[in-house]
């Protein structure tokens, strides 16, 4: 498998890794699907379209992640 693939797998699929002596990364994720619509753009996803450049306002106003104030997120609004 090349570096930086995805891979669906269905149920009943097994997942066996092997490396030749590599160190080697990879990141399992699993779960139920959600059945519900998908717009995604860059590193967001959100159910429409309308809900996604909500989300990329709120993103560039620096409103998009509730958290603590002592957090800097400056750096992603380049």
């Amino acid at each position: 498998m090349k570096k930086e693939t995805l891979v669906l797998y269905r149920d009943g699929d097994a997942v066996k890794i092997t490396t030749n002596n590599q160190n080697v990364r990879f990141l399992l994720v699993s779960g139920k699907p959600l059945n519900e619509p998908v717009a995604w753009h860059g590193p967001i996803v959100m159910n429409t379209q309308e809900e996604l450049e909500i989300a990329f306002k709120e993103f560039r106003t620096g409103n998009f992640l509730k958290s603590p104030n002592n957090i800097n997120f400056d750096y992603w609004k380049q």
